[in-house]
């Protein structure tokens, strides 16, 4: 079926570069539609691109998630957001305005977006290898697919047009009015954040584990407890809250969240975007992994702060998303998290 798809898709990309135009050079459009990390693994690579060139025009493609990160980034001239596949036919003309003339293709679920980037007239399509839906035939560029960490690969894109990066820390913009409601929120002096969720069941560390390292941390330091989490994860979220006396649950709009990591003492978090995020705000971090590499998705070069505790995978290979109980997980234990979490913020059992 994906053969067929893939030969349908290229014959109607053949068709409509009959009519293309032809884009400026210095005109750049980034493709990343994608998750909050994601998006946010983007941001130093489009700082050296903005550094590299100043006064040219540089779009953001993103997806709805990726808008709320890339809006305020003070290096994009315009963000675009994909919303669904009928959406394709007036982002064509938008692009095509734009004169796009290279094209950097970051990371997408989509399998409409390399085609859609062949039709608007950009000379250069710039990608990795091996993460095009098999449409890679459509890159003019296509970079080492090799493994390395996500935002060390997304540099490898931008170096493509002479752009390279004096710094990686991750770009997130928040304003004083996001700070103010976080203050509403948290209290001093110690706070710790922990966050169940995430989009995959299998990189979830299990819910008995979260509420005994919540119980004990609360026991001994007398810290406010913050349960985080999206819209999706309430129930998660409530589950928690519940077993653990005083503890708040924090469900929030995306900047006040980054608000709220910004003030925490210490977050726990599972692999997910909000780990990400909580990078960017520069909060001391225990992240938890297992099935996922950190030395691919995790904390990153400047994120000193931040603690990764890992147990190996249990199947080889992985069934990731298939996978409905990450009992590989359960290898990191309640303990183990607990005195990382005190060595962290200088307190001894």
């Amino acid at each position: 079926m994906s053969h067929w798809k893939n030969y349908f898709i290229l014959r109607v990309v053949g068709f409509l570069r009959l009519f293309q135009g032809c884009g400026k050079s210095n005109h750049f459009l980034i493709v990343s539609t994608t998750g909050l990390g994601d998006s946010l693994w983007a941001t130093p690579a489009i700082r050296a691109l903005r550094k590299a060139y100043p006064n040219s025009y540089i779009g953001c493609l993103t997806s709805r998630m990726g808008g709320e990160v890339f809006k305020s980034n003070p290096h994009l001239n315009e963000v675009l957001i994909f919303n669904h596949t009928l959406s394709l036919l007036k982002l064509y003309f938008q692009l095509k305005k734009r004169k796009i003339g290279t094209v950097l293709l970051f990371h997408a679920s989509q399998r409409a977006m390399l085609p859609l980037c062949s039709v608007i007239g950009a000379s250069r399509r710039i990608g990795t290898q091996g993460l095009q839906k098999e449409l890679d035939i459509l890159l003019t560029d296509a970079c080492s697919g090799e493994k390395s960490h996500e935002i060390e690969r997304r540099l490898e894109v931008v170096k493509q047009v002479g752009a390279y990066p004096d710094t990686y820390e991750l770009d997130f913009i928040i304003e004083e009015a996001h700070r103010q409601h976080a203050k509403k929120l948290a209290f001093e002096p110690f706070i710790i954040g922990i966050h169940p969720g995430a989009k995959d069941v299998y990189k979830q560390w299990p819910v008995s584990h979260f509420i005994q390292v919540a119980q004990k941390l609360k026991e001994k330091l007398g810290c406010t407890i913050l349960i985080t989490g999206s819209l999706s994860e309430k129930k998660l979220v409530e589950t928690i809250c519940a077993e653990v006396k005083g503890a708040r649950a924090i469900i929030e709009p995306l900047k006040i969240m980054a608000a709220v990591l910004e003030k925490l003492t210490l977050f726990i978090t599972n692999d997910t975007g909000p780990l990400h995020l909580a990078l960017a705000m520069q909060t001391p971090t225990l992240a938890l992994f297992t099935p996922t590499n950190p030395a691919v998705c995790g904390p990153y070069r400047t994120s000193s702060s931040a603690q990764v505790i890992q147990a190996p995978a249990t199947c080889f290979p992985c069934l990731k998303k298939k996978c409905q109980d990450a009992f590989c997980m359960r290898q990191i234990g309640p303990n183990e998290v607990i005195q990382a979490a005190l060595e962290k913020i200088k307190v001894s059992i």
